[in-house]
């Protein structure tokens, strides 16, 4: 039972901060005037290519960080704190400006475009970026291989449910609703990057 505490709270956290509600309103926008089988098959593609890169750096991440770069665990802990904080505020302090940003020319594109497009920059580094894979690794060390897999596949089924009922969803709740939830998100995003920093701070100085 404890195992599975911390594979739901590890996925609750990596939930956070991979924010599927801000990037589902970024997607459908992009996505807009396209058919309903074509949107489920491009965010499909996003989640299974962002699935990959989670999971590539979730059994190499160890080996980037004690073999090739020699970082401890707490100086990615400060960093990858540091680096969820600065892009958290970055997105809340100018929402308004994310909010009102132009994907028409993603609507012009053929369908082979915007499938490439699904791997960069909406699988990587829209979905998941430097902040999430830095949060992978910090749970793998922290809570151990298992435990951060389970995460993973909890975090992605969910996104999978939400993805796939995307449209209903912006239909029922609305783009101003999703918005919202998207910038609650990024409030425990900046709260999950201090608390990273913190405990990798305490750690540097063996407070």
């Amino acid at each position: 039972m404890q195992e599975i505490h911390l594979m739901f709270f590890s996925a609750i956290t990596l939930l956070a901060v991979l924010n599927p509600f801000g990037n589902l309103t970024q997607f459908l926008a992009m996505s807009e005037g396209l058919s309903l089988e074509f949107r489920k098959k491009l965010f499909r593609t996003i989640l299974y290519t962002a699935f990959i890169i989670v999971l590539v750096f979730l059994f190499s991440g160890s080996l980037f960080m004690n073999y090739i770069f020699r970082v401890t665990l707490d100086d990615l802990r400060v960093s990858g704190g540091l680096v969820l904080i600065i892009m958290s505020l970055k997105n809340l302090l100018f929402s308004t400006r994310n909010a009102t940003k132009d994907f028409s020319h993603y609507q012009e594109m053929d369908e082979k475009e915007l499938l490439r497009q699904s791997l960069i920059p909406m699988a990587f580094p829209m979905l998941v970026g430097p902040g999430t894979l830095a949060t992978i690794v910090v749970l793998s060390e922290d809570g151990g291989l298992e435990i951060a897999l389970g995460a993973v596949i909890i975090a992605f089924i969910f996104m999978g449910i939400l993805f796939h009922f995307a449209a209903m969803i912006e239909r029922i709740v609305g783009k101003l609703i999703l918005h919202v939830f998207s910038r609650i998100a990024l409030v425990f995003i900046v709260a999950i990057g201090v608390k990273i920093m913190v405990t990798g701070l305490k750690g540097i100085f063996n407070l």
